[in-house]
């Protein structure tokens, strides 16, 4: 009798301690998932993914047929977010195998800690329906596609087909949000500066690698065009120049991004980034990863300066690639005076308590009733509040459609009425629910109107020329934990006189 040689080595304790780091915060991200609504832009993609078209307003379209997929398995509630959960355990691994590969297996290790203890990458991109976890996902792959090509023996043979993957790649980080350009800027400076790698420019395989890249794109392309590229220049838009510098902007950005990050996280991330400037120059490994981070954490932290205010989560891509640097930057031997393992449990209890006064929060909303004080410009939990008690509303028994005046309240309002019911956003800036449905084709049909009651009077008033008559208004709250959180009016409106105005080319 034969026996059959094992095909496969068996993982080394690294790999399977980052395997045990990676299901551990996966289990983490599927409880938050099951215990949290959607959040406001998760609810706003659901409802533009129920139309499947070739891409959308906001984003090219990978995270929105992601949600138009899963949502047709396991409807609209939070199994929505079960790929996205996957998606960002995957990029965990590709983030340990990069780390591993550039450095060691202990930076790989720390690398893939300090990237899920981090509120934005914990949550966001871990785990709601957003294009950040498909980017994230998508330049992982390729950056450790070019790991393999840049720095390991040289193979003639072999680099075409590591071309041709990094093309993959690119499309799929392409397919997942405009900002992927800036990873291709990060990989075009390092081989200009990288003497070893310039031989590059002179190769067809990465010419190859980008026609491929632009072929998977394509959709994006098609889409613009029969919208009058309406999409890039929305973006455009907001890097555009408004008068004036603004320093105060920047540094709220960067704050932001101290916030997202954890201070605690923030600053190893830094001091990764400034080791890796100071010997770039000797150091090709630490040069490939700071071309991959500084692009994008210097265009949308800088951008603000003399822009629009921007996002921090903007630049969280490039701070995606700080991760490893951190990771090297701790494996040094002075770090041990840190005393790392400490430091580790007690950054995952501090993620840990945040994580949980956050549910607690958003799920009973005691802290507002505490301290009243602590929410007094706004509870940012309340984006995670259901909707759906709107089915109950004796307004909304079956109309013919509903109008809002905000995309992000015609999201939520869209998804808990169900497919069932149009929403249109009467507004110049009602984003992909625009591209829903045609108003012309309910003149003359009766509809319902869904404001907060502060914006009551200046909503009837915008609308009056548009119906015949209006209703009384009735009064509808949200409540959390039996509390009114958040007063609605529903104004039933009778005969739709004209369409509304839709801002964008169709």
């Amino acid at each position: 009798m034969t026996h059959v040689a094992e095909s496969a080595p068996r993982l080394d304790a690294s790999a399977r301690a980052a395997l045990a780091l990676i299901a551990a915060f996966a289990l983490a991200r599927l409880a938050l998932a099951a215990t949290l609504g959607h959040g406001v832009d998760e609810a706003y993609t659901l409802v533009v993914a129920r139309r499947l078209d070739l891409s959308y307003f906001d984003h090219p379209p990978m995270h929105q047929w992601i949600a138009h997929f899963t949502a047709l398995v396991f409807g609209e509630g939070p199994a929505t977010r079960l790929p996205f959960v996957a998606l960002f355990a995957a990029t965990g691994w590709l983030m340990y195998a990069l780390t591993r590969r550039l450095f060691d297996a202990r930076a790989g290790l720390m690398a893939l800690f300090g990237l899920n203890v981090s509120p934005f990458f914990l949550v966001s991109a871990g785990e709601w329906i957003v294009p950040d976890g498909p980017l994230l996902f998508a330049l992982a792959g390729a950056a450790l596609a070019l790991a393999k090509l840049f720095f390991d023996a040289p193979n003639p043979r072999r680099a075409w087909g590591l071309w041709l993957t990094i093309g993959i790649w690119l499309g799929l980080a392409g397919l997942s949000k405009y900002s992927a350009a800036l990873f291709v800027v990060g990989l075009v400076a390092f081989v200009a500066l990288s003497p070893r790698q310039r031989h590059w420019f002179a190769h067809p395989a990465p010419y190859l690698a980008g026609l491929v890249a632009l072929a998977m794109v394509a959709p994006v392309f098609v889409w613009n065009a029969r919208h009058g590229w309406v999409s890039l220049a929305f973006q455009g838009e907001r890097g555009a120049v408004t008068g004036g510098w603004r320093p105060a902007q920047v540094a709220t950005i960067l704050l932001g991004e101290i916030l997202y990050l954890t201070p605690w996280i923030f600053i190893p991330l830094a001091g990764g980034l400034v080791a890796a400037a100071r010997k770039a120059g000797r150091d090709e490994k630490s040069l490939f990863l700071l071309c991959l981070a500084a692009p994008p954490i210097l265009v949308f932290t800088l951008t603000p300066l003399w822009g629009p205010r921007g996002l921090p989560h903007w630049a969280m891509p490039g701070w995606f690639f700080a991760f490893p640097l951190m990771g090297a930057w701790l494996g040094q031997p002075w770090a041990e005076r840190w005393r790392l393992k400490r430091w580790a449990i007690g950054v995952a209890g501090l993620t840990a308590a945040l994580a949980l006064l956050f549910v607690s929060q958003a799920t009973t909303g005691w802290i507002a009733r505490l301290l009243p004080f602590a929410v007094k410009a706004g509870d940012p939990t309340l984006e995670t509040l259901d909707w759906t008690d709107l089915r109950s509303a004796p307004a909304l028994q079956g109309p013919a459609f509903v109008v809002a005046i905000k995309w992000m309240e015609a999201g939520k309002i869209a998804l808990a009425l169900g497919p069932q019911t149009p929403v249109f956003v009467f507004s110049d800036d009602p984003r992909g629910m625009a591209f829903l449905d045609d108003s012309a084709r309910f003149v003359g049909q009766d509809g319902v109107i869904v404001v907060t009651e502060r914006h009551l009077e200046p909503t009837l008033a915008q609308l009056r020329p548009y119906f015949q008559s209006f209703d009384p208004p009735q009064s509808f709250s949200l409540r959390r934990a039996g509390s009114d959180e958040i007063p609605l009016a529903l104004v039933v409106a009778h005969g739709l006189t004209r369409a509304f105005p839709v801002p964008y080319p169709h």
